[in-house]
């Protein structure tokens, strides 16, 4: 549905984590990206074709980037 707030998704990873359950970097770059808007899916694509390895982090700076231009 893409609406899930990002302090929402740190805290399911959190709570994971906390059950030792542990994700790849990449696999939590694109679980965020799978959660935005549909508005979003053509920056999503490009975003992640760009790059060998994605990171959260990446995935965070980037979307905040693109949502401030």
């Amino acid at each position: 549905s893409g609406d899930l707030p990002h302090h929402t998704f740190n805290q399911v990873l959190s709570e994971l984590s906390f059950q030792w359950i542990n994700f790849e970097e990449e696999v939590k770059a694109f679980a965020l990206l799978s959660r935005l808007l549909v508005s979003w899916e053509v920056f999503c694509t490009m975003f992640t074709n760009s790059l060998p390895k994605l990171t959260l982090d990446e995935a965070i700076g980037m979307i905040l980037l693109e949502d401030i231009q």
